[in-house]
């Protein structure tokens, strides 16, 4: 299949580098054209499709099993989502977003949360990541519009400023007591709507997030992911079961205080190049 490159810059606003300084989280449109993201949507759908493992009904799984089909690191599988993953255009972003030189790939993930889907419970992504650094940041690009109703991602602005808010991992437990302590701290919630296809939010690995139940009976809400780190970022000790196995599993071969750069942690884009 010819795909379309997608290494071309995106001009960034003033505004939404000063709005990601600020809150930690960004909504940046039409990071990817229609055309762009009709041909990867149909890349990554197959790929999910050979190599998603879930198979139980959505009543058979729990909580964290019913918010999404998750698929990680698709682009060490295809060489198709390769070229979506390892895009100059987001990573640059990413970087900028940050205000760092440059940025690695932690990971990729399709998140695709089938109709009917149950919630994704409120949580801290970098609560799983070993790094030293909070200069961590997920791009969240759906490749079909996405309507209100069905819903997008919700923020807790203000909660990155606490960093790491304790050893909850994702699931029911963590959407009782982060619920709680947004309210309690009164932080406040936003939310950017429906998306059109090719846009993306882009947040900080400390901010607490959560998405709705997908109430459509028909409609799967599609999305990819892709998690950079700083170019220069370096492997924190793990000081929890989920950091001891994302170190084994996403930086293979690397220990604490090594540049996170193992063979599948490349840099993406660097402004020092």
């Amino acid at each position: 299949m010819n795909l379309p490159d997608l290494d071309s810059p995106y001009t960034l606003s003033l505004e939404t580098i000063s709005s990601y300084q600020a809150d930690a989280v960004a909504l940046v449109r039409g990071l990817a054209s229609f055309d762009e993201i009709t041909a990867y949507r149909l890349v990554i759908n197959e790929a999910v499709a050979r190599f998603n493992t879930e198979t139980r009904a959505l009543k058979d799984r729990d909580t964290y099993g019913m918010a999404f089909l998750q698929t990680m690191n698709l682009w060490l599988q295809d060489q198709a989502v390769r070229r979506y993953s390892l895009a100059k255009r987001f990573a640059k972003v990413a970087a900028e977003l940050m205000g760092v030189s440059g940025v690695r790939i932690y990971h990729d993930q399709a998140l695709y949360k089938e109709p009917g889907g149950g919630l994704t419970p409120w949580h801290q992504d970098q609560h799983y990541w070993p790094f030293e650094t909070d200069k961590t940041i997920t791009m969240w690009m759906p490749l079909l519009d996405v309507a209100p109703e069905i819903g997008t991602l919700s923020f807790a602005l203000g909660s990155h400023h606490q960093g790491y808010l304790g050893d909850i991992p994702i699931g029911d437990a963590a959407q009782t007591q982060f619920a709680q302590m947004v309210t309690e701290r009164n932080w406040r919630i936003k939310t950017f709507g429906g998306m059109k296809a090719g846009d993306a939010t882009f947040h900080s690995g400390w901010v607490l997030h959560m998405a709705p139940p997908n109430p459509s009976a028909t409609f799967c809400r599609k999305v990819m992911t892709v998690i950079y780190i700083d170019e220069n970022a370096r492997v924190a000790v793990p000081d929890n079961k989920n950091r001891e196995n994302d170190l084994a599993q996403w930086l293979p071969g690397l220990q604490p205080g090594d540049l996170a750069a193992s063979p599948i942690n490349p840099v993406v884009y660097s402004s020092l190049a």
